[in-house]
């Protein structure tokens, strides 16, 4: 019996001797609870780079950037472009990433101050209160997250259809978050100073504490480790081919532009890669018999060929981010029939990406244009970068309204905002452009007086066609036409070309214009790019020995 009640006693004084104040255990809370959000954080960044990579799951920083570009002006958009060059898209997205990490060690202060844990705590099990408020952290960013990106949320790198991608992206967001909760939780009640029932049990414990947190930095490096070797695996995916523009050889542009040359830009950090087993084409909303198909049901359906130019809004007026190629479809027409048409109401057309792109436009002037849906590009299947395995081309619209890696067309009584219409781009019918392909831009050797100057270049109005072209060699005070050749199509580019001899040396600015199908003159009126298209007429200065 004495030696019990001696016992009872040491504990009774080491737990008396062991109690921290208030103030003490809110500093310990202050210096552990960050490395528990440090390792929660760091753990939650691998699981989002493997579901990412291997699931196709976009991560919560990709949907935030997302998000923020769609409510962002055009000017701020810019701005922000040439504020992270050379790298436009990694550097936003690796600070976001940062920003991410750096919020979520910071709401480990915010975990210890909820679940409040008496110091010095009792075993390495978290309590009922621990459990609830990491459950609690789980859910509700899961929720901010999917009521904040709900329009975000359906996209997949490998394909998955619109609601199912959104289904696998709020899995993929919960599980995400419930690790962030659950190491958060664990790994904080391991780094907390623990009681000892006895004197003579200090010693053992103070190891295992010490092994513990030696654990816990092992775990928080090698999740480090191991989100950087995933950051580095996704970046060896970069879409880097982004802005790429078709040469001209010699002075001289393809009528059809080979596949490895045509112009092409992508929004996207890394580029779908599309798991035919998963893709289907939806046609769906005001559509008297909504349907899907796979991508060999979609290859029997009648199919046409035809030329149709490209051109990015952001092609400047003498810019080469413009191209031809003969493409192979259904149109959307054909495909609408098939489908009973479109019920009373549907006014507009939308078109959504696996990789979350969408945009609409009105239904009629769609059909007036006779959209194309394509899957072969120059007699073979779709490249990927340029919308595998399948894309919608409109004729008469900027490229960034010919959606690639098309997955739904949705017919409804509004118009669909997206990322550029969002931004306040504009979004109707391209500018007239014409170009000099020759004499080339730039600085270029004198032209001896009396020798012949082959002049040239392209036309364009999409599908308005062009009916003339005219040069001036005296900076646009008179005219003279240039001649012709056939456009390949109705919605193709057209080439020109003339002779001109000069007669005396001198300076000579040379300016090409042109007329579209309807009779209206190109926009003589400089302006950028942004946000409107580039207008005016493109000139090249020609010395005369």
């Amino acid at each position: 019996m004495q030696e019990t009640h001696t016992t009872q006693e040491q504990a009774s004084s080491a737990g008396k001797s062991t109690t921290y104040t208030p103030l003490r255990t809110i500093l310990i809370n202050a210096l552990l609870a960050p490395g528990a959000g440090l390792a929660a954080s760091l753990l939650a960044v691998v699981v989002m780079g493997l579901f990412r990579l291997y699931l196709g799951i976009p991560t919560p920083v990709e949907l935030f950037g997302d998000f923020l570009l769609k409510h962002i002006s055009v000017g701020t958009f810019i701005h922000l472009l040439e504020t992270f060059q050379p790298h436009p898209k990694t550097t936003p997205l690796g600070l976001a990433l940062l920003g991410m990490i750096a919020a979520g060690t910071a709401l480990g202060w915010l975990y210890a101050a909820l679940a409040w844990v008496a110091l010095p705590a009792r075993g390495y099990r978290p309590g009922k209160r621990e459990w609830l408020t990491a459950g609690g952290f789980s859910l509700t960013m899961t929720l901010i997250a999917v009521i904040l990106f709900w329009n975000e949320l359906p996209q997949n790198l490998y394909g998955l259809t619109f609601n199912a991608s959104r289904v696998a992206t709020i899995i993929g967001l919960l599980l995400e978050f419930c690790v962030y909760g659950v190491v958060l939780c664990t790994v904080y009640r391991t780094l907390l100073p623990k009681l000892a029932q006895t004197t003579e049990e200090r010693p053992a414990l103070q190891r295992r504490q010490l092994l513990s947190r030696v654990g816990v930095a092992t775990l928080t490096l090698g999740a480090g480790a191991g989100g950087f070797a995933l950051v580095k695996q996704y970046l060896s995916r970069y879409a880097s081919y982004d802005g790429y523009e078709t040469p001209s050889h010699n002075g001289f542009t393809a009528p059809i532009t080979p596949n490895n040359e045509h112009y092409v830009v992508t929004q996207n950090t890394i580029d779908p890669t599309v798991d035919l087993n998963l893709w289907r084409l939806e046609v769906t909303g005001l559509v008297k018999q909504p349907g899907s198909y796979t991508y060999d049901e979609l290859l029997q359906l009648p199919s046409t060929s035809r030329p149709i130019t490209l051109e990015c809004i952001a092609s400047g007026v003498y810019s080469h981010l413009i191209s031809t190629a003969v493409w192979q479809g259904v149109t959307l027409r054909t495909l609408l029939e098939r489908h009973g048409g479109p019920v009373a109401g549907a006014t507009y057309v939308a078109f959504y990406s696996v990789d979350g792109y969408n945009m609409s436009l009105p239904l009629d002037e769609v059909l007036a244009e006779d959209a194309l849906l394509a899957w072969r590009m120059n007699g073979v299947v779709l490249p990927h970068r340029h919308g595998y395995p399948l894309r919608a081309l409109i004729p008469g619209r900027y490229g960034e309204e010919n959606p690639k890696w098309l997955t739904r067309i949705e017919l409804t009584d509004h118009f669909v905002g997206g990322l550029y219409s969002d931004q306040g781009w504009y979004h109707g019918y391209l500018h007239t452009i014409s170009r000099f392909d020759r004499p080339a831009h730039g600085s270029q050797p004198p032209v001896p007086a009396g020798r012949p100057v082959d002049l040239g270049g392209i036309a364009f109005a999409g599908n308005r066609g062009i009916t003339k072209v005219e040069y001036s060699t005296d900076g646009g005070a008179t005219w003279r036409m240039a001649t012709l050749q056939p456009p390949l199509s109705q919605d193709t580019w057209v080439f020109w070309s003339a002779t001109w001899t000069p007669t005396l040396p001198g300076t000579y600015t040379l300016v090409v214009r042109a007329t579209d199908g309807t009779g209206a003159l190109q926009i003589a009126k400089k302006q950028g790019t942004v946000p409107n298209g580039a207008t005016g007429y493109d000139m090249v200065t020609v010395i005369v020995a």
